[in-house]
Parts: C-alpha cells; sequence; structure tokens
C-alpha cells in the first residue's frame, strides 16, 4: 500500500487544517466519494464531491498530481476508497489519503451528512 490510510479524528483534524477545494486543480483539499451517483446522491459527507471509481479518469482532468486529495466510501467493509487510492497513486498522483471507515462510520459518530437520507431526519 503505497497510500495513507486515516480514521475520522485524522479526516476531521485534515478538515480542519486545509481549506476544502474541490474545484481549485491545485490548492487545497478535496474530499472526493468514489461510489456511484446513487449512493452519494443518498447520502455523503458534507462539501464532499461525487467521482465514481468506474469514472477515475475524471481525477486527471480535474486535479493536478499534486493535489491533496482524500477519498472514501461507504464503510470499512468497502474497498472502492482502498482501490481508488491505489489507482490514483498509480497514475502519479503524490498526496491521496483514503478515510476508510466511510459514510457509515462518519454517520456513526453522529457528524452531519448530506443526501435524501438527511433529508428525511
Amino acid at each position: 500500500m503505497n497510500f495513507e490510510t486515516i480514521d475520522r479524528k485524522t479526516l476531521n483534524q485534515k478538515l480542519s487544517s486545509h481549506v476544502l477545494d474541490n474545484l481549485d486543480p491545485e490548492s487545497g483539499l478535496a474530499l472526493v466519494n468514489v461510489l456511484n451517483r446513487d449512493v452519494f446522491d443518498e447520502k455523503h459527507i458534507p462539501n464532499s464531491v461525487n467521482i465514481p471509481l468506474s469514472e477515475i479518469d475524471q481525477f486527471e482532468r480535474r486535479f493536478s498530481k499534486e493535489k491533496n486529495i482524500i477519498v472514501y466510501c461507504a464503510s470499512s467493509d468497502c474497498d472502492a476508497s482502498r482501490r481508488a487510492a491505489t489507482e490514483l497513486r498509480q497514475r502519479g498522483f503524490s498526496h491521496v489519503a483514503a478515510y476508510e471507515g466511510g459514510t457509515a462510520d462518519w454517520e456513526e459518530a453522529h457528524q452531519p451528512i448530506e443526501g435524501r437520507a438527511a433529508a428525511r431526519n
């Protein structure tokens, strides 16, 4: 494994110490959900963007190889974030981390979520 794995505490530290910027191709931190659009629309971490693992080429069009990127998926039982981080490192992205707890871990800690599930609560 040639990428960093992070837990919820580390994700919160990174979110509080870096500018979250999913639009700037170079500066700030990108927080990316790598699940399919339907799952993302149901629930996701606020202010994250969706680039499904099946569309991983979008990372190269959207971000520089030096951008700080954190990818996440549904839970520690889901391997999409690990697969995305591995693929991004192989493609030359140098600052990639996987939040392996994903949306489930985030929600279990009573952190806010966005999406259809949040609207029902």
